[in-house]
């Protein structure tokens, strides 16, 4: 049954983040990651943190054409650096920083997954897995 529940808590902030307002972008580490969002149906803004670029530089840049940002960074020690850092940058240029939904996403997956670039797996080898058990039920 854990499957079933965390592929409706993975649903449920996927489909936040389908919602969001227009103007809160989503910071994300890297280009796949950016590319499983958009899969994903999760519309832009979407940013990704390029290398050769300090995340204090990228935050500023956003300073009075965002009040907010939602950081989804991976949930391995790099991302979890990453997420502090930017929530530092944030508070040091009056930017709201949005950490819920990657939270979220640590909770339901944090056994399953480590990083954002695998959440439409994950979601398509959950419903495999459900609908596996459902045939096995129904067979009985």
């Amino acid at each position: 049954m854990r499957i079933e529940e965390e592929l409706e808590g993975v649903r449920q902030v996927i489909k936040r983040l389908k919602e969001r307002d227009d103007d809160i972008p989503i910071i994300v580490e890297g280009s796949k990651d950016k590319k499983a969002l958009k899969f994903l149906g999760i519309k832009e803004p979407i940013i990704r943190i390029k290398k050769g670029d300090t995340i204090f530089h990228i935050i500023e840049r956003m300073r009075g054409k965002y009040d907010e940002v939602i950081v989804l960074t991976d949930w391995d020690r790099t991302g979890g650096r990453l997420a502090h850092r930017i929530k530092k940058a944030c508070m040091a240029n009056a930017i709201t920083c949005n950490e819920e939904h990657r939270l979220e996403l640590i909770k339901h997956l944090k056994k399953e997954i480590k990083d954002v670039e695998s959440l439409p797996i994950f979601i398509e080898r959950a419903k495999m897995v459900i609908n596996e058990r459902w045939r096995g039920k129904s067979k009985s």
